[in-house]
């Protein structure tokens, strides 16, 4: 079927693409599934990825929890699922079985009328000269990742936590390789500096940021995770961000800063204090609200309950003034 056709089918249906329906209204991502995973069992240094495979029982109560609380869209568990990263866990030769899992786990918890976006985080080194890994290299596995998630039935891709354009620059391309035109969102990590403003931890700043992932024809522009950075933080980035495009950008933010209490991690923003946030974020222009690491269930509840509210009648962003959300 034609990607131009208004409406695609799932399972009868019919259904908005997931772009369209990023134009046509807000959409509420999910939240943490580290944080999660963590708090089910996972013991420190485990691989997630792999539970796809040996605990999907868990995987679909993490995510099933995140859809009653109001996802509209689910991250598939692949964050840590190209070969490079499963292999320091003896699991490259699954990468394929495990990204496949993933996005089918996902499509069963959203169901039919949700949005799966294939999930690929950072590879966990440096590409040459820094690192060892060639972009060919990486090209070829992130090319088994992506092949696993959209046979699995992924909406899109979302590229996470990047911090050097260029790993997000060679995974994309590996997405275009698999399939040219499925949506491509691209994510970057920003720390925030003492004087206010914000860099990636390889010194990329926003602008170019921006104008780079512009210039690889991306979708959807995001930002997620970072260090140091608070909910009115992640407003002040969406607003840099639309200062510099017009594409529709999501933002991730952080329960704030983790720390140890009493041998466990715990976020100093709270559920309600990260809510308080969400106007302001839909006000400087974002069209896809979630949320990162130390961000669960109540967190999506909660933001929900904000954009609901802003969804109202007569309610504008002055980012996209000719619809109503």
């Amino acid at each position: 079927m034609s990607n131009k056709l208004p409406f695609c089918y799932t399972n009868g249906t019919m259904r908005v693409p997931f772009l369209e329906a990023v134009k046509q209204r807000l959409l509420l991502g999910d939240g943490a599934m580290g944080t999660q995973l963590i708090e089910a069992g996972l013991p420190v240094g485990g691989c997630g990825a792999e539970w796809n495979l040996t605990q999907p029982e868990r995987i679909r109560a993490i995510q099933s929890a995140y859809v009653a609380a109001g996802s509209d869209l689910l991250l598939t568990n692949t964050f840590g699922g190209c070969p490079l990263a499963l292999a320091r866990h003896g699991l490259a030769d699954k990468a394929y079985p495990i990204n496949l899992t993933a996005a089918r786990i996902a499509r069963d918890c959203i169901g039919p009328d949700g949005y799966v976006l294939g999930d690929i985080g950072p590879f966990g080194g440096f590409l040459a000269p820094l690192g060892s890994t060639s972009r060919q290299q990486l090209e070829e596995a992130a090319t088994i990742q992506v092949a696993g998630l959209l046979d699995g039935g992924a909406d899109a891709i979302i590229v996470e936590t990047m911090t050097a354009v260029e790993e997000l620059g060679t995974v994309v391309q590996a997405v275009r390789r698999c399939r040219r035109h499925v949506p491509v969102i691209g994510s970057l990590t920003f720390d925030r500096l003492v004087d206010g403003g914000f860099r990636t931890m390889t010194g990329v700043d926003v602008e170019r940021a921006v104008d780079f992932m512009v210039q690889l024809d991306l979708d959807i522009l995001g930002c997620n995770c970072g260090t140091g950075l608070h909910i009115g933080d992640y407003a002040n980035l969406v607003e840099q961000y639309r200062r510099r495009t017009d594409r529709p950008i999501m933002v991730q933010p952080n329960a704030g800063q983790p720390r140890l209490d009493r041998g466990h991690i715990v976020y100093d923003e709270s559920a309600a204090m990260m809510a308080s946030g969400v106007p302001a974020l839909i006000a400087a222009g974002a069209s896809i609200v979630g949320g990162c690491c130390g961000t669960g269930p109540e967190h999506i509840r909660l933001f929900r309950r904000q954009m609901d509210a802003a969804a109202k009648p007569g309610a504008k962003s002055r980012f996209a003034p000719d619809f109503a959300i």
